[in-house]
């Protein structure tokens, strides 16, 4: 027995120093973007599994090789994955959760062990598994309030309520017994703080422990934003501690509790690493006793005190990834994914002492797409109009920092003014503004200083207006939208009539504030005297949520916006990188514009995060094309101006991609009579004001109902955020959209289907043009309100009624197709995976003309029709200009 233990102990030891030794090579996966990874065992060998962000789970060797690929029923965010042994096999199967309310169960092969969803329609999104001797529970969470526990057969066992919308649970031995327990953190708020946190009992589900955000000790961590919670044993006191890696006004922050909540470590960084939205993500690398996170471009070593021991990287830097994982018995942190939609796995090697300084080579699917935009954008800068196209008299104005590269600035197909914003905040008094409405007049934004005079402003107007810099003050917000008084913006539009281009207002959407309300009756009717003095000045308005689709049928918003009183100065905008119905804010802008109820509308590129609810965010991309994509999907439907502010960590050459197009022509200036792939149109009667008010209210995640899938406008709350929509939601049937996270670029099978309100009835039906009617929540059917499931059926049918008469229908990617002259159509693709970039196949239908030639006008590529119908392909991460000749 004592040799035969010897014997073991040698193999296994040699085994273990060549694992330690072994370093891998860095790849590339075979699926789209990974969002999550971690680290099993199958056949005793290390395995990574990963998840892209929506549509499937997948295992690899360290080596790179793909052992199985498994595609989830019902697209939606995968949240998480953990790897456990579930069929007691030896072998780690894959957990997943996802935003469609479904636990999967993978087994080691790839095959599927079970499925969980409750008996109702959930959003969940974590999952944790307790194992104690040879008991294992299965628990997960979401939007509902309830944990759920569930057992290996992937049957209920139990439901327990909790407080608060699940942000975290974990398993860990958090109390002297050495059984492992529960960790829960629940949030009411989407960004900050906690509703509970605490330690729970698996078997009894009772609270063993529980903090208070009151508690003195954890003051700082109240304030950031948690982005990672990593479980690990950092004391060495038999107990695992909580660690948090966060985000606290864009610097990093990381904190470590022990299992009663005392404060261990704690590291908050400074001002040099500030990065706009860089989202903190990091591990315990035991075999160093070291803390790691990256924070954005910057990857911080602490020690487990907190110190400061190394820093790698730099700030805005690039390879921002989605995931880390360590992986013990390689002695390797493995970085998975890029935010920006990377599918590279890269390896840091532990046993060297300057691991942290190591870089890696783009490579995968980034890669691919970095090329496909290079070639693109020489294509660009090559084009040269053809004689069909005429030039228009009208610019694209472009409210950025940056103004375009010299190669940019020589193309003549196209004219693009550059604009530049200021955010002065006026120190005026206040006190006739609080006879007006009250002490709410006194009111501030917290995020600036009210230091500039009222004479101050005026002169930055007057300098700006004598250098001839066209500009334009970002000027209220619904914090305060007097960050500029109106006699200021009068005199402001009076010293500068050449070079003041307006005015930028922000989520001033509370019809109830009477701030908003003043606004509305006294702001908006001067600054229309001022404004058309000289007709030159926008007013912009950003708004989020649902605000183009739904809350400006509300009386006031209707009156300044679909009234037609202020259609020639107001520019509406989106904040559509922290929203999840991107897709309603494009259709309702598209049908104020093709309705004639406004002029103009802005594309909105901000470097804001890219989903909805922040801390389940990724951060700022490094690669430019989900905003290039972004930008042209609302040029190629009428957006003129754009409010454009990319982060730095977007690589060159950046925005000047989109700005080639607008010079050289491939983009044109679009006129509503142009637009050829409006198929139909959704009509708002009587907007349903309770839905608006869950859905504004963006920062209250404790908003769940059983019956919110039941509306038209559907799921649309901050709490379902990733979820899938179902069959009666307008989105997936007009647009094409399948689950609530990033659908800035829907695919429109049946073509853009534009909102508009009710008044738009009688032109529509005088040019026979379809149309459907909802409040938003409830279609209108034969004279009455019905219920959206019951209206399903007449909407689709609708939908495919406008499909019929368009003369172009293009299915597989976002399209728009714009008249050139009567002869000539150019249709323009996009990739329209926002950070999910994938080649896309793609067939284009000509349905009632037969062309004559087609062909790529960047490439020159002839292109084949057949039987009235030809397919092509869009590279990933990029657009294709075809031009139609009849």
């Amino acid at each position: 027995m004592k040799i035969n233990s010897l014997f073991s102990f040698a193999i296994s030891f040699l085994l273990s120093t060549q694992l330690f030794a072994f370093q891998s090579k860095d790849f590339s996966t075979k699926t789209n973007n990974i969002r999550n990874s971690v680290v099993g065992e199958i056949n005793h060998k290390p395995i990574l599994f990963v998840s892209e962000l929506s549509e499937s789970l997948a295992a690899y060797s360290l080596e790179g090789k793909e052992l199985w690929n498994y595609k989830i029923d019902q697209p939606s965010v995968i949240f998480e994955i953990i790897a456990e042994d579930i069929n007691n096999d030896d072998n780690d199967d894959l957990l997943a959760v996802a935003g469609n309310g479904i636990v999967y169960c993978i087994d080691s092969n790839g095959s599927l062990l079970w499925q969980f969803t409750p008996d109702h329609k959930v959003r969940l999104s974590e999952i944790a598994v307790v194992k104690n001797g040879d008991k294992i529970q299965i628990f997960a969470g979401g939007n509902d309030y309830q944990l759920y526990e569930i057992d290996t057969n992937g049957k209920q066992v139990s439901s327990t309520k909790i407080a608060g919308v699940v942000r975290k649970i974990e398993t860990g031995v958090f109390t002297d017994s050495g059984k492992q327990s529960l960790f829960l953190m629940t949030y009411s708020h989407d960004k900050f703080r906690w509703e509970f946190m605490g330690i729970l009992d698996a078997d009894s589900k009772q609270v063993l422990k529980e903090v208070s955000i009151k508690k003195k000790e954890l003051k700082a961590l109240t304030k950031t934003m948690v982005t990672d919670i990593a479980i690990a044993d950092i004391n060495n006191d038999k107990k695992d501690d909580i660690l948090f890696f966060a985000d606290n006004s864009f610097k990093p922050f990381f904190s470590a509790l022990d299992a009663d909540f005392n404060v261990l470590a704690e590291y908050a960084g400074n001002k040099k690493q500030v990065q706009r939205y860089a989202h903190s993500q990091g591990s315990f690398l035991a075999s160093r006793n070291e803390i790691m996170f990256q924070h954005g471009g910057v990857l911080i070593v602490l020690d487990t005190k907190g110190k400061l021991l190394n820093t790698g990287g730099e700030r805005y830097g690039k390879g921002v990834y989605s995931d880390f994982v360590y992986e013990p018995k390689s002695n390797q942190l493995i970085g998975a994914g890029t935010v920006d939609g990377g599918n590279n796995v890269d390896f840091f090697n532990l046993s060297k002492d300057n691991w942290y300084k190591t870089t890696h080579k783009k490579q995968g699917r980034m890669l691919a797409v970095e090329q496909n935009l290079t070639k693109l954008y020489n294509q660009i800068l090559e084009y040269k109009t053809p004689s069909y196209q005429k030039k228009s008299n009208k610019d694209f104005v472009m409210i950025t920092k940056n103004g375009a590269s010299d190669k940019v600035e020589k193309l003549d197909g196209g004219n693009v003014k550059f604009v530049i914003q200021k955010s002065p905040k006026e120190a005026t008094d206040r006190t006739y503004l609080v006879n007006k409405i009250g002490e709410s007049a006194l009111k501030k934004d917290k995020r600036g200083k009210y230091q500039d005079s009222r004479e101050q402003i005026i002169q930055m107007a007057r300098d700006y207006e004598a250098e001839g810099q066209p500009f334009t003050f970002w000027a209220g917000h619904g914090n305060d939208p007097f960050y500029i008084q109106i006699e200021t913006l009068e005199q402001i539009l009076e010293v500068a009539p050449n070079t003041c281009y307006g005015f930028v207002y922000a989520e001033m959407d509370n019809v109830e504030d009477p701030r908003v309300q003043y606004f509305v009756k006294e702001y908006l009717p001067r600054l229309a005297k001022a404004i058309r003095k000289k007709n030159r000045a926008k007013l912009y308005f950003r708004y989020k949520n649902m605000f183009w689709a739904a809350t400006t049928h509300l009386p006031l918003w209707k009156d300044v916006f679909l009234s037609g009183k202020y259609s020639d100065f107001l520019v509406p905008a989106s904040e559509d990188t922290s929203n999840r119905t991107q897709d309603l804010n494009l259709a309702g802008r598209i049908g104020m514009k093709s309705g004639g109820y406004i002029n103009d509308f802005a594309m909105r590129l901000i470097d804001d995060n890219p989903t909805s609810w922040r801390p389940l965010t990724p951060g700022g991309q490094n690669s430019v094309s989900p905003y290039l994509r972004q930008g042209v999907m609302m040029a190629a439907y009428g957006a003129r101006y754009g409010i454009v502010s990319t982060s730095g960590f977007v690589e060159e050459p950046g925005l000047d991609i989109l700005f080639a197009m607008m010079k050289s022509g491939v983009l044109p200036v679009v006129e509503n009579e142009d637009i050829l792939s409006i198929g139909s149109w959704h009509l708002i009667k009587d907007v349903d004001e309770k839905l608006i008010h869950t859905v504004d209210n963006h920062h209250n995640i404790k908003q769940y109902k059983k019956d919110d899938e039941n509306a038209i406008f559907s799921l649309a709350q901050m709490h379902w955020a990733g979820t899938n929509i179902p069959d009666n939601d307008f989105s997936k049937i007009a647009l094409g959209v399948k689950y609530r996270w990033l659908n800035y670029m829907p695919e429109i099978p049946n073509g853009m289907v534009a909102i508009a309100p009710i008044e738009s009835a009688k032109e529509l039906s005088e040019k026979n043009i379809p149309f459907s009617i909802s409040n938003s929540k409830q279609g209108f059917s034969n004279n009455e309100f019905v219920s959206a499931k019951k209206y399903a059926s007449e909407l689709k049918k609708i939908v495919e009624m406008g499909a019929k008469r368009l003369p172009i229908l293009v299915k597989g990617a976002a399209w728009s197709a714009i008249k050139i002259d009567e002869n000539h159509t150019r249709i323009i693709l996009m990739d329209s995976g926002y950070i999910e970039p994938q080649e896309r196949d793609v067939t284009i239908v000509f349905q009632h003309r037969k062309p004559k030639s087609v062909q790529d006008i960047l490439s020159k590529e002839n292109l084949i029709v057949s039987k009235s119908q030809m397919d092509v392909k869009v590279p990933a991460g990029s657009l294709r200009f075809i031009d139609v000749t009849y």
